[in-house]
């Protein structure tokens, strides 16, 4: 595999970074501290073509490849974690599961319009107080003539309340011991009656990315708009869990790579003791060991990029990439803090948002130990 990023991917990778510290870092503690969506910035990206960029033009899209999303959305997270998990959802957790599964009719009838930012995706599948599919109010599609009839309520909605599309999975196998084996993926529009936003749920972290409760009431949704079949639910959510691995791996690189380089800014300036603590060998090996966590976390990211790209397997290493990141981010923030101390510690500097961000990132679209079990299925099969 050859890390060398071609022009176009260069190229993509430098607008998005001007972007970022242009358009975004000014305005990236207010979205935190309000917990304010960034319809600007949304709006600003969807006219770089940032929100299609690696869906093929005949939907609207830029036709560029996977590791020039992955480039994008590293380098939009360097500067605003929150911006770019709501992108993430919408390329990834939305989009992407129309153009992989969607009929032709469904991706005529959405991705141009996904790919333009004239609707932006949201995803459903999380359930209040139980693993989905098996709690009192998982959500249950029932079909009625031409219509599935959904009852019950989603939790931790990913671009809630502000999404005009979601995918939806719901339980739909007659059987109600079915569980996740039994769930059925559903395009969703927002406007559907009998579907509400009942409440909004504050988060610590990347806390401009809305995120809500979701409740069915009798909601009636077209047989047309079921994803795939009735069967390809439970395949449909892992592939698409393991695109948002990648994903939630890049965008830990990205927070990860923002902390390193206010951490080595500050070493350089922060005088102590006669001179700069960049001279303290204690400061130097930490530094060291962040540039290292930085880097190993980008290769894992960038080869799981290159398997998708390529059209290879890649569940295994997209699973090693997220849990390597989800660990090396956390440590990175962890080392940048200590760094800077009680500046670090104070909401006046940027260290302990990012610390707050990249721990969203790992619990981002599934608990945190879902690639250990993946590895070690494969490892143990």
């Amino acid at each position: 595999m050859n890390f060398e990023l071609t022009q176009e991917q260069q190229l993509i990778q430098q607008i998005a970074r001007d972007f970022g510290k242009e358009q975004m870092e000014p305005y990236a503690v207010e979205i935190d501290r309000d917990s304010r969506y960034p319809a600007e910035a949304i709006k600003a990206m969807a006219e770089l073509d940032f929100l299609g960029v690696f869906y093929p033009a005949k939907y609207g899209g830029v036709g560029a490849d996977f590791i020039s999303y992955i480039l994008m959305l590293e380098e939009i997270s360097r500067s605003c974690a929150s911006t770019a998990a709501i992108v993430a959802t919408h390329c990834i957790l939305a989009a992407y599961p129309i153009f992989k599964w969607g009929s032709e009719a469904q991706k005529e009838k959405y991705l141009p319009a996904m790919c333009k930012g004239e609707k932006l995706g949201g995803f459903a599948f999380a359930e209040p107080g139980a693993a989905p599919a098996s709690g009192l109010d998982k959500v249950v599609a029932i079909l009625d003539g031409n219509d599935y009839v959904l009852n019950g309520k989603k939790y931790f909605v990913y671009n809630g309340g502000t999404a005009d599309v979601y995918i939806v999975f719901a339980l739909a196998q007659k059987d109600p011991a079915a569980g996740l084996e039994g769930m059925s993926a559903f395009i969703i529009d927002a406007a559907t009656p009998g579907l509400f936003v009942s409440r909004h749920i504050p988060k610590m972290g990347l806390c401009g990315m809305p995120t809500t409760e979701m409740v069915f009431e009798n909601a009636r949704i077209p047989k047309k708009n079921l994803l795939g079949t009735e069967d390809q639910g439970y395949k449909i959510l892992l592939h698409t869990q393991a695109c948002a691995s990648v994903s939630a791996a890049a965008q830990a690189v990205g927070i990860s790579q923002t902390a390193l380089d206010a951490s080595v800014k500050y070493a350089k300036e922060r005088v102590q003791f006669g001179g700069p603590i960049a001279n303290l060998q204690a400061i130097q090996w930490m530094l060291a060991e962040m540039a290292a966590n930085v880097h190993m976390a980008r290769v894992a990211t960038y080869q799981a990029a290159y398997l998708i790209m390529e059209g290879k397997p890649f569940t295994v290493e997209a699973a090693i990439a997220r849990m390597f990141t989800a660990k090396a981010g956390v440590d990175v923030c962890n080392a940048a803090v200590q760094i800077h101390g009680g500046y670090g510690y104070g909401r006046e500097m940027i260290l302990e948002r990012l610390f707050r961000d990249v721990k969203g990132t790992i619990i981002f679209e599934s608990i945190n130990e879902y690639p250990q079990k993946i590895i070690a299925e494969n490892l143990l099969r």
